[in-house]
Order: structure tokens, then sequence, then C-alpha cells
């Protein structure tokens, strides 16, 4: 819980305002599932659990891309007299989300690869974790979100009587309970064209750092 005191000279008003601190959703990204399997392992095992982007979040077992890794040494082997099966095996590779690199990896080993490491695509915090080891997913299943919690989002409730004295662009002050004492500040990004018509309040929203 939070509030906001906005003072403005034309008119001269105080304007108090109440409510939370939520992640900015253009710095959130789901990290999803690009085969289906079982999750054999979870290398982030709670929410709010720090990540940075390249790291392993977990591995899945996928006999779908065993299977594909297995027609793709079959068609190296005819690549000469059948070149469209060859690179139609690896395009389905590539529909995997397997890189050239580990596709190429695959055809000079000889072997096929069992796991699959779903990357981290971003750094931040993650807010939330889908799934435990042991769960079978389908592709495109959300397995974490992840919130850059660098910038924030303070979104207060402002009665309708109140939006005449705010204004995009206008820097507010707020405290924090947490925090007794101290002032923080941000800019007014957003306010909310349309009206709760059951609490009568609109939106307001201020970006600020963390």
């Amino acid at each position: 819980v939070l509030t906001s005191t906005v003072t403005r000279q034309k008119p001269v008003k105080e304007v108090r305002l109440y409510g939370k601190i939520q992640a900015d959703e253009r710095l959130l990204q789901s990290q999803v599932a690009h085969v289906p399997g079982r999750i054999d392992q979870l290398a982030v095992n709670f929410t709010g659990e720090s990540v940075v982007k390249g790291q392993v979040l977990a591995v899945i077992y996928s006999p779908e891309l065993v299977t594909a890794q297995q027609e793709l040494l079959e068609t190296v082997k005819t690549k000469q007299l059948q070149p469209e099966l060859y690179e139609a095996s690896k395009e389905r590779l590539r529909r995997w989300k397997l890189t050239d690199e580990q596709i190429a990896k695959i055809e000079s080993s000889g072997s096929v690869t069992y796991d699959f490491e779903v990357i981290s695509n971003t750094s931040g915090t993650v807010i939330d974790r889908q799934v435990k080891t042991g769960d079978y997913v389908a592709r495109g299943t959300e397995l974490f979100k992840i919130a850059d919690l660098s910038k924030v989002w303070v979104m207060f409730d402002a009665y309708e009587s109140d939006l005449q004295f705010l204004k995009k662009g206008e820097k507010i002050s707020f405290t924090l309970q947490a925090f007794p004492g101290k002032d923080f500040s941000g800019s007014i990004i957003f306010i909310d064209p349309v009206i709760d018509p059951f609490t009568r309040v609109a939106k307001v929203r201020v970006e600020t750092g963390n």
C-alpha cells in the first residue's frame, strides 16, 4: 500500500491517492517450451530467483525431438541423392528452435541428444513458476514468467473528482509504508480514460526506477 500527494499551483489542490506497485508489463517475458516432453530438471526452483540471459532454466526430455534427430541422421546418409529430404529434416529441427550450430553438432557427432535445454531469453527476476520436475508439457506451454524490475509501475486509484488535477507527464511524490519517512517520485505516463462504473475510480500509472 502506498500513498501519493500531488500539489499543483493552479488551482491549488492537494490530491491524496492510494495504490500499489507492480511490474512494468513491457518488461515481462514468458519462457515457453519449444518442444513437447517431460521436465527432467529445473535449474530455477523458486519465484524471486534472479536469472541472466542465456542461462539454462530447465531440461526437457522430448521423444518427438529424439525422433526428429534420428530422421536427420538417416537423411545425412543420402543427402547427395535426396537433398530435399535432408533439408526438410533440418527445417523440422529448426521449428523445434534448434540452432544451426546445434544441428551441425548432431550431424558431426552422429549421435542423438536426449535432453533439450530451455534457455532464458532475458535477464530479470522469476515472478512465476508454472511447472515442476516430472511435469509433461506441450509445445508453447509457459514455464516461467520473468520480469526486469529495474523499472516499475506505480498504479494509483484516482476518483473522478480528482482527475482534473492530474496530468500526463506530471511528476508526483509518494511514500511507502515499508519505508516510513522516505519520499519517492515518478512521472505520470498514463491516465485510464475509462472510469470503473462500480468504484468510480480511474487507474493512474506512474513510472519510476526500482
